[in-house]
């Protein structure tokens, strides 16, 4: 099969893991993917970033965490000057003009047999020329970024946005969502449930596997022999960062051979670093700062309990999947989206939201039982396999949905 694979995005967070994996995962199936994207055509407006010097991916929510983390921090920019939100949103709108005459001119000379779409604020061009050429249109939303930057951006035209991204998820052939959670908002929107395809995020298990070796990591840090608690990924003040070492903070103290471990950089870090001095941990307390995407796997594994302290409601996070995959002893918030996932006891240990004492009492319970945490460990790698949570299933799961669209079977291997 012939993908054309359109996105809006700078492909330098989370968004480009997702993007990247999944491209390969359709290519290891034998299908040919041809990518469209900013780079193909002028720099598009964007919204401000981290520094560039960070290397670890952000793991993010999908798109919407990327433009919420700009609009609760800088606000949109263009060639690097700030723009106000109207102006971002109209040239957001206006990309559909030059979009739409690149996915032409490309879907005329490849012929491809499928559109996919990553979902970008107010982006239609991939919609109309599938309905142009008459071929199946697959969307791809992670965050419903109507409600999103709503909440966290100073969106001007909400109602215009919701409209356009309603009218997108009725009109796609398949909308792939990330969670059930996810699934409900739509619904509730009046997009049939019939059109909705969920796949949560995944890994790629020949990376993120138990016979990942994290020793040298644990040396490196001077963690060899300790209990060590940790954290992977880019550092938001909404990921929970702050409250994971409140509740580490009795543990640490209390002469333990107990570590925090919080891998990766972000705009949160000076904060928690600060915290941890109040707290008087910082010597029990390790933060890496930026790591290169290929070692996070082997900073993973270092770990003996790996944290998921809060999530937005709807998302499907990486690095759950991740730790999943690695055959880590995880411990989550127990919200819905989680619960789609993990089971409580079984394959992840799950605490009430925002609840840091119960995140203590999980943790003590966990490194006081080895025994637990290799049970927990096994279990959730299994889940990854059980359930299919690679990005390969997901791609495969796609060309299921667009070969019934098609009313063919195109065999792996074939494009």
């Amino acid at each position: 099969m012939r993908i054309l694979y359109h996105h809006r995005t700078r492909a330098e967070d989370a968004q480009g893991v997702h993007i990247r994996a999944l491209v390969d995962a359709f290519r290891a199936l034998g299908h040919t993917v041809d990518i469209v994207e900013p780079r193909s055509l002028r720099r598009t407006p964007g919204r401000a970033r981290g520094s560039r010097s960070e290397r670890i991916e952000k793991d993010g929510q999908g798109e919407g965490a990327g433009q919420r983390e700009a609009a609760a921090e800088a606000g949109p920019t263009l060639a690097g000057r700030a723009i106000p939100h109207w102006l971002y949103e109209l040239l957001a709108l206006a990309y559909n003009g030059p979009a739409f005459a690149l996915l032409l001119a490309r879907v005329l000379a490849r012929r491809p047999d499928l559109i996919y779409e990553r979902y970008s604020l107010f982006s239609f061009a991939g919609l109309l020329v599938a309905r142009l050429i008459r071929r199946p249109f697959i969307l791809e939303v992670n965050a419903p970024l109507s409600l999103e930057l709503e909440a966290h951006g100073g969106l001007v035209w909400r109602r215009a946005a919701q409209w356009i991204e309603d009218w997108l998820c009725r009109s796609a052939t398949r909308t792939v969502v990330v969670s059930h959670a996810m699934a409900r908002i739509f619904i509730e929107r009046g997009v049939p449930e019939g059109r909705l395809l969920v796949l949560p995020n995944g890994v790629d298990g020949s990376v993120f596997h138990p016979g990942v070796d994290g020793d040298a990591i644990r040396a490196r840090y001077g963690l060899t022999g300790c209990q060590v608690v940790g954290f992977v990924g880019w550092i938001r003040p909404w990921h929970g960062v702050d409250g994971l070492l409140e509740a580490m903070a009795p543990r640490l103290h209390g002469g333990s051979a107990a570590r925090l471990l919080i891998v990766g950089d972000g705009p949160a870090v000076p904060a928690l670093q600060r915290q941890a001095e109040a707290l008087g941990i910082t010597k029990r307390v390790v933060f890496t700062g930026p790591v290169e995407r290929s070692e996070i796997p082997a900073h993973i594994a270092a770990l003996d309990v790996a944290v998921q302290p809060d999530v937005t409601a709807y998302a499907s996070p990486i690095k759950l999947f991740e730790y999943l995959g690695v055959g880590r002893a995880v411990v989550a918030p127990d919200r819905p989206n989680i619960r789609e996932v993990v089971e409580d006891g079984v394959t992840a240990r799950l605490f009430p939201p925002n609840n840091w004492q119960a995140l203590a009492d999980r943790l003590v319970e966990l490194l006081e039982d080895p025994a637990a945490r290799e049970t927990l460990a096994g279990n959730g790698a299994h889940r990854i396999h059980q359930h299919g949570y690679t990005w390969l299933e997901n791609a495969r799961r796609v060309i299921t949905a667009a070969e019934a669209a098609n009313g063919r079977r195109v065999p792996e291997g074939v494009s």
